[in-house]
């Protein structure tokens, strides 16, 4: 199976670029891709649960959908810890991990890589 490897580093509430890593996760695990998302930086947002957005998508509400449909997601520990985000406040399905565990073993058996950051 082919797999997409995408790097978000924009918050849930910064932009959309939240909502766009997730509508391109759908689009491609909908095409029979295996895909993995790493949150860095603000990226750590995508797995914090409990986001209520009022105007904005809720992109925690379909991360935990997609997990649902295969979709790995990790975020960088060291940067969820700079942002007050412990475990335990993931959404179920996701890790807490690191850049030299998660991120390169992506990147490694990864077929396409798309980052997405401002």
């Amino acid at each position: 199976m082919r797999t997409m490897v995408i790097q978000i580093r924009s918050g849930t509430m910064m932009n959309m670029d939240t909502n766009i890593a997730v509508k391109l996760a759908r689009a491609a695990l909908d095409k029979g891709y295996g895909v993995r998302m790493f949150g860095y930086g603000e990226g750590v947002t995508l797995i914090k649960k409990g986001q209520d957005p009022k105007r904005f998508p809720n992109v925690g509400n379909e991360t935990k959908e997609l997990v649902e449909k295969g979709l790995e997601v990790v975020v960088c520990e060291t940067c969820c810890k700079a942002r007050g985000i412990a475990r335990g406040e993931e959404i179920e399905g996701t890790k807490i991990g690191s850049l030299t565990n998660d991120l390169s073993r992506f990147v490694a058996e990864g077929d396409r890589m798309v980052t997405l950051a401002r």
